[in-house]
C-alpha cells in the first residue's frame, strides 16, 4: 500500500504534463520558418534547478485543480492551465520538458 501511495502523485503528475503538452502545442500555433527554429528534444540527462521543480509542483497542482474544475467549460480550461503555469514561472516548454524529465 505505501507503494502506490508514492505512485498516485506522480501518475497524477505524468497525466498534467500530458495534457499540457497540448497546451504548449496550441501556443505555438505558426509553423516555424526554419529548421532552426524548431525546439529541441528535451535531453533525458538534464538537471533542473530546485527552483524550477518547485515552480512545477506549484503549477501542476494549478493545473490539476483547473482541470477538476467543473464549472470552467472545457475550451477555457486549455487557456487557463497555460496560465497557470506561466504565473508559476514557467514557459509550458519548460514544463513540459521537466515533466518528461521526470
Amino acid at each position: 500500500m505505501v507503494f502506490m501511495r508514492s505512485i498516485k502523485p506522480r501518475v497524477a503528475l505524468y497525466g498534467l504534463s500530458l495534457c499540457l503538452a497540448t497546451v504548449a502545442q496550441a501556443q505555438d500555433a505558426a509553423p516555424p520558418t526554419s529548421p532552426a527554429a524548431t525546439s529541441p528534444t528535451p535531453n533525458p540527462t538534464s538537471t533542473f534547478s530546485d527552483a524550477e521543480l518547485e515552480q512545477y509542483v506549484k503549477a501542476a497542482l494549478a493545473v490539476q485543480q483547473i482541470q477538476q474544475d467543473t464549472a470552467t467549460p472545457d475550451t477555457d480550461k486549455q487557456t487557463k492551465m497555460a496560465a497557470a503555469v506561466q504565473s508559476a514561472g514557467l514557459t509550458p516548454e519548460k514544463f513540459n520538458q521537466i515533466a518528461t524529465a521526470s
